[in-house]
């Protein structure tokens, strides 16, 4: 294998990390109470089961639907939890987290349905 497709494979796991964070970042305010060794490990380990599987090729999505999901189903859950007034966290889990869940979804039809950005030429 030669050392750019080597690197792009680490770029892939790297990045699908980063990007796979950002939705399950949201269960450090559901359930811990801070960030320790076992909580990190439950925030980062999908992002790099999923970020090794697309950079091997062994799963049927490309990376860039993987950011898709991340950002679509942050925003998501980011929405939710506005649109609820969840500022009591502790008083609310039951309902954060079946929002959560509904904003994985919505991330995964983002990612499913593949959007294509067009973005206005200058018509002057």
């Amino acid at each position: 294998m030669s050392l750019p497709r080597r690197l792009e494979q680490v770029g892939i796991v790297g990045g699908s990390v980063l990007m796979l964070t950002l939705p399950f970042s949201f269960l450090w305010a559901v359930f811990f109470n801070g960030p320790g060794l076992v909580d990190n490990l439950l925030v980062y380990v999908p992002g790099l089961i999923v970020g090794v599987l697309v950079a091997l090729r062994m799963l049927p999505v490309s990376y860039g639907q993987v950011w898709l999901f991340g950002i679509a189903s942050w925003l998501a859950t980011f929405s939710l939890w506005w649109v609820l007034g969840a500022a009591d966290v502790t008083k609310n889990q039951p309902t954060l987290l079946v929002t959560w869940v509904l904003a994985l979804l919505v991330g995964a039809l983002v990612a499913w349905a593949k959007p294509k950005l067009r973005w206005r030429g200058n018509e002057a």
